[in-house]
């Protein structure tokens, strides 16, 4: 029994060590491929990821050799991945300080963009849009206008994900809307209803749920972007120093 217990601990404190490939390999290779961790996953899952690197490796070495010698494209994919991962790891190490983050804050003058809410109603046909719209701007006040619009968003509405939601989006940065609807929120304010033509789709009726306009951003409300920022700027130094 002693003999047992003691060759199962070996195996438990040396399990991965018993693969033939680099345990290092081992678990880029998984991170990559599978994006998980290789040492979460159980010893079955760890001996089948092993043997799959195996494999993995002993035929690329005969590919590179035979099949895939002096091709082009294993060239060009092998420099791009190269770059692609060592920008990652620089990216990821790289740590500005507050006083470089400070420097980009002044010169950058970050600011929030725009947001809305919207809520929406789509028909197939602008002519039906045109008598919805005729009758929502005859109400008289928001609340009136709002549960007008949403008897329409659920009698009508061919927008079946929004309909779930009485014609209600999440609030979104303006940059992110369609450009049709972007262009027509221009000069717009909240309760303020838009029609937009949408091809191949129907003609969509929005009315301006809320609005927030842009605004200069704090040093804390922009921090992340700016970490970012000083992130990227450290690379292209970077790049620009290895290639001199």
């Amino acid at each position: 029994m002693k003999k047992i217990i003691t060759i199962t601990l070996c195996s438990l404190l040396f399990n991965v060590n018993l693969f033939s490939s680099d345990e290092k390999e081992i678990v880029s290779f998984t991170a990559q491929k599978h994006k998980v961790d290789f040492y979460k996953q159980n010893s079955k899952v760890k001996d089948v990821l092993a043997n799959e690197y195996e494999k993995v490796e002993k035929l690329a070495k005969v590919l590179e050799k035979d099949k895939m010698k002096d091709d082009v494209n294993l060239k060009t994919a092998k420099n791009i991945i190269t770059v692609d991962i060592w920008s990652e790891k620089f990216l990821r190490s790289y740590n500005p300080t507050e006083l470089e983050l400070n420097e980009l804050f002044k010169i950058e003058k970050p600011r929030i963009v725009a947001k809305y809410e919207l809520r929406n109603i789509l028909v197939t046909y602008e002519e039906n849009a045109d008598k919805i719209i005729s009758a929502l701007i005859k109400t008289k006040t928001k609340k009136d206008r709002q549960d007008s619009f949403i008897k329409y968003v659920k009698s009508v509405s061919n927008d079946l994900a929004s309909k779930q939601k009485d014609g209600l989006s999440e609030l979104v940065d303006i940059n992110k809307l369609n450009a049709e609807i972007k262009s027509a929120l221009d000069g717009k304010k909240e309760g303020d209803i838009i029609k937009v033509n949408l091809k191949d789709i129907g003609t969509q009726i929005i009315l301006i749920e809320k609005f927030i306009p842009e605004k200069e951003a704090s040093f804390e409300e922009s921090k992340d972007a700016l970490i970012n920022l000083a992130k990227r700027k450290a690379l292209a130094k970077e790049i620009d120093l290895l290639l001199k």
